[in-house]
């Protein structure tokens, strides 16, 4: 691949398929269940064992789906995972259990006389009333006695089948990651609807249960280590939301490596994406609308500096637009990621942020090289920047971005951008 430099920064073209062989990417649990614009393993791995040891801490304070946690363990690094979002927890514990697990512990009784019906008042909106019914008597279950009976990740390894079920009994479209309901998906219900559907949906959720079992069967292969793992996300405790919100956070412990990549500039909406999922795992209406007011299109970030020249060029450019809401958006995400890193690049060695050059109006922003230049003034030299081509994309396709209104336009790399701290 094409090596080059920039006065004393190294760019290299990449692909890290190439670069780290992995089986695929979605090997072991990093494919139990679907997540928008997350990693694949080959950028964590290459991360991992090029800027830390067995036994390190490794931090990823915009976890995502997990996958930091599942690589970590599999190369035998500690590591301290972040998100504002719920679902986090979820899949994280999900995909890392390293209890024995059977197929007998995926038993959901499809007729439980205690029903769960979400405190989310669009609900509706999302499933036909018999749908609703029968899921809700099946997710009572899940809540009453799976919850109750089996361990933390067990009982998460059993709730990702029977939401897979919840999503395909739906109006959203289960093959885009994003909560969206499509005119495929009303057709889809109105078919299932002139079946046996109940039938199908109990063999639906054997089909997904198997699936999660060999999964986790393939993790357990690969022989996980037992490393330590602080999951911290959003949470429902003692009847309330408390709200984790990592742009606003302090590190309490001294890492080697923080490999993240933060939310795209306009695609930022993971909430949306998962309100589905999470009002069926207890979250209310309430919940999901003060969640959704910490994302970084709806936050006020704190009044810091961004340090970085291209950041105020492109600012200026932006500026040129007369589009305001736009340059809130410009402006709320820059100093959002300045901030953090302000607070919490004191206590990391090596940073491997992971993003993408996107487009505003047809104008590319160099997001890398902006964080690069803010970094730069916090202590840290640059190491290197690996330019990957993206090969495939699971990322809500849409015409317009629903976060600012303007046309959505798709980035075709992705950069890890790599800083050290420097001695």
């Amino acid at each position: 691949m094409e090596a080059y430099r920039r006065g004393l920064s190294i760019y290299r073209e990449v692909l890290f398929r190439d670069l780290v062989r992995l089986p695929s990417t979605t090997y072991a649990t990093h494919g139990l269940y679907m997540y928008p614009a997350k990693f694949i393993p080959h950028v964590v791995r290459y991360a991992l064992e090029r800027f830390s040891g067995p036994g390190d801490w490794v931090f990823d304070p915009f976890a995502g789906y997990g996958s930091v946690a599942v690589e970590a363990s599999l190369t035998c690094r500690n590591a301290e995972l972040w998100d504002l979002n719920p679902i986090t927890r979820i899949l994280t514990l999900a995909s890392t259990c390293d209890r024995d697990v059977s197929l007998g512990d995926f038993h959901i009784d499809w007729g439980y006389d205690e029903p769960f019906k979400p405190a989310w008042e669009n609900i509706f909106y999302w499933h036909p009333r018999e749908f609703l019914e029968a899921l809700s008597r099946a997710w009572g279950y899940w809540h009453h006695v799976v919850r109750r009976s089996l361990s933390e990740c067990l009982a998460y390894l059993v709730a990702i089948p029977l939401l897979k079920v919840t999503r395909f009994f739906s109006y959203s479209d289960e093959e885009i990651a994003k909560l969206y309901r499509s005119k495929y998906a009303e057709e889809k219900v109105g078919k299932l609807l002139s079946t046996d559907w109940r039938s199908k949906m109990e063999k639906m959720y054997w089909e997904y249960a198997r699936e999660a079992y060999e999964k986790v069967r393939e993790y357990h292969a690969l022989k996980p280590r037992k490393v330590e793992a602080v999951v911290r996300t959003s949470w429902r405790e003692g009847g309330r939301l408390v709200v984790f919100d990592s742009l606003r956070e302090e590190l309490d412990r001294g890492v080697r490596l923080m490999i993240t990549s933060p939310p795209y500039l306009q695609a930022q909406e993971y909430i949306r994406s998962f309100k589905l999922e999470l009002a069926w795992l207890g979250f209310t209406g309430a919940d999901l609308r003060a969640l959704a007011s910490h994302e970084i299109p709806y936050n006020r970030p704190p009044d810091v500096e961004v340090n970085s020249r291209l950041y105020r060029e492109y600012r200026s450019r932006v500026a040129s637009m007369r589009h305001q809401r736009l340059l809130e958006l410009y402006e709320a995400y820059f100093r959002s990621l300045a901030h953090f890193l302000n607070i919490n690049s004191g206590r990391v060695e090596t940073i491997a942020l992971f993003v993408g050059p996107v487009k505003i109006r047809g104008m590319r922003i160099p997001i890398d090289e902006i964080l690069r230049e803010h970094l730069e003034s916090l202590g840290f030299h640059h190491l290197e920047t690996l330019i990957d081509r993206i090969v495939s994309r699971r990322l809500f396709n849409s015409r317009i971005n629903p976060a600012t209104g303007l046309p959505d336009e798709r980035t075709q790399t992705e950069h890890l951008l790599v800083m050290k701290k420097k001695s």
